[in-house]
């Protein structure tokens, strides 16, 4: 009979050194796996970032490139006909193919269109790392972690600071926002 408890309190040891350590390993390994994420993140956050600045400033650049040549394109055109009266509205009328309007201003509505859709972008960017950052701090916050974190791993919380404006952060820092200009 002693045998057969003796048998049995090991095996319950045996058992629940086995779920323990299990479950050590378990938080150790979700730790690692949340770190090696935020890295990547934090990487492919400012990969995104610089691909987004420079999309943005190329778009931008040829945008002015084509303004400022339509701009010189309808002076030129201007400066060979400023003798006639009443020639400029003459002219307007004039099916002219050098000087059209319409396509620089489809380049301003494109740069407007990728400013929104790399911003938005970068937005689900942020999001992204702020789930990472959440799901580990509840990892090492959160019962049983906390316990295996101070008694084993000693990790601390994951360091991430979001890219705001100036604008942003006095806002964040008052409360208030009162700036109601578009520009």
């Amino acid at each position: 009979m002693k045998k057969i408890i003796g048998i049995g309190v090991i095996s319950i040891l045996v058992i629940l050194s086995f779920a323990i350590i299990s479950a050590l390993i378990g938080f150790y390994n979700s730790e690692v796996d949340l770190g090696n994420r935020f890295t990547q993140k934090m990487n492919e956050r400012t990969a995104f970032y610089d691909g987004m600045y420079r999309t943005i400033a190329g778009k931008g650049q040829i945008a002015l490139k084509n303004d400022s040549s339509f701009s010189k394109n309808v002076n030129a055109i201007m400066a060979g006909r400023k003798d006639a009266p009443n020639l400029f509205m003459k002219w307007v009328q004039e099916s002219n193919p050098n000087a059209n309007y319409s396509e620089v201003s489809k380049l301003y509505e494109d740069l407007s269109r990728t400013v929104e859709s790399k911003r938005d972008g970068f937005f689900m960017e942020e999001k992204s790392i702020q789930g990472i950052v959440l799901e580990h701090s509840n990892l090492i916050d959160k019962f049983p972690g906390s316990f295996f974190n101070s008694l084993f791993f000693h990790r601390l919380h994951l360091v991430y600071k979001p890219i705001t404006s100036d604008r942003t952060d006095d806002v964040m820092k008052t409360g208030k926002d009162n700036n109601v200009s578009v520009f």
